[in-house]
C-alpha cells in the first residue's frame, strides 16, 4: 500500500456506501472460508479507531479489502465504535446540561438579598393625604391650630393629595420641606376636578426620611406656594 497515505477517509454516509458496495463484491470474490493470512483482531480494531501508529495499518486495510471474513469484522466493530462514540458525546452533553441546571440554581438560591431586592423592586404603597376641607389661601402654620395633621408611612408611595376646594386643575409641584425649610423629596403631577375634590396623583419616595414633622409645599406655574404639614411615621 502506498506509504504517502494522508490518513484521511470518506465522510461517515459515503464511507458506509463503500463499505457495503465493497462487502457484497469481496463475497463474491473474496470469500477466504480457510481465514488465510488474516490479520490480528488487535490488527483490525486499530483500523476501525484509525490508530494509524500500528505497525500492521497500511497491511490490515489492504487485507479487509479482499477478505469477506475480515470485512464483515470490520463493519461490525465500526459499527460498535460509532455506538460507544455517540454514547460518550451524550454523556458529556447530558453532563453539561446537568452542570448548567445546577450552577443556575445555585445562583438563583445563593444570591445576595439586596440584588433580589434590586431586579423585583417593592411596589409602592397606596395612601391618601386629604386636605379638602383646608383653605387654599392658608399656609401650614396658619391651618395647623385647626386642622389634625395627617400621617403617611415613610415607604415608597403612590400618593393621593386632596386639595382645598378652590385649587385650579393643572400642573403642580409637590416639594417635601424639613423644618428647616430644606427639600428633601420632590414629585410632579396634574390635579383633576373629580366632582368632589381637586385630586393630585404623585409618586413620592419617603423610604429614607427619619420620622419628624414635614411640610408639603405645593406650586403650579406662576402661582405662590401653598404649604401643609403632615407627619411622617
Amino acid at each position: 500500500m502506498n506509504e504517502n497515505r494522508t490518513g484521511s477517509f470518506p465522510p461517515h454516509r459515503a464511507e458506509t456506501r463503500l463499505v457495503r458496495a465493497a462487502s457484497d463484491a469481496v463475497k463474491r470474490i473474496y470469500a477466504n472460508p480457510d481465514r488465510i493470512d488474516c490479520p490480528s483482531s488487535e490488527a483490525i480494531e486499530a483500523v476501525v479507531v484509525r490508530r494509524f501508529s500500528h505497525p500492521d495499518f497500511d497491511d490490515t486495510v489492504d487485507h479487509i479489502a479482499m477478505c469477506a471474513p475480515c470485512l464483515e469484522a470490520y463493519s461490525r466493530r465500526r459499527q460498535r465504535h460509532r455506538l460507544r462514540q455517540r454514547s460518550v458525546w451524550a454523556a458529556g452533553f447530558a453532563a453539561l446540561l446537568l452542570l448548567g441546571l445546577v450552577w443556575t440554581y445555585l445562583n438563583r438560591e445563593h444570591r445576595p438579598e439586596h440584588e433580589v431586592a434590586k431586579r423585583t423592586p417593592t411596589p409602592p404603597v397606596v395612601a391618601t393625604l386629604d386636605y379638602s376641607s383646608w383653605t387654599a389661601e392658608r399656609s401650614a402654620s396658619s391651618s395647623a391650630p385647626k386642622h389634625e395633621t395627617p400621617k403617611v408611612a415613610r415607604v415608597r408611595l403612590a400618593l393621593t393629595l386632596l386639595l382645598p376646594i378652590g385649587t385650579e386643575d393643572g400642573p403642580y409641584d409637590v416639594r417635601v420641606l424639613s423644618a428647616s425649610g430644606k427639600v428633601v423629596a420632590e414629585a410632579s403631577g396634574v390635579a383633576r376636578w373629580t366632582g368632589k375634590a381637586e385630586r393630585l396623583d404623585i409618586n413620592l419616595d419617603l423610604s429614607r426620611l427619619p420620622p419628624a414633622a414635614y411640610a408639603l409645599a405645593i406650586q403650579s406655574p406662576g402661582t405662590s406656594e401653598r404649604a401643609y404639614p403632615v407627619l411622617l411615621e
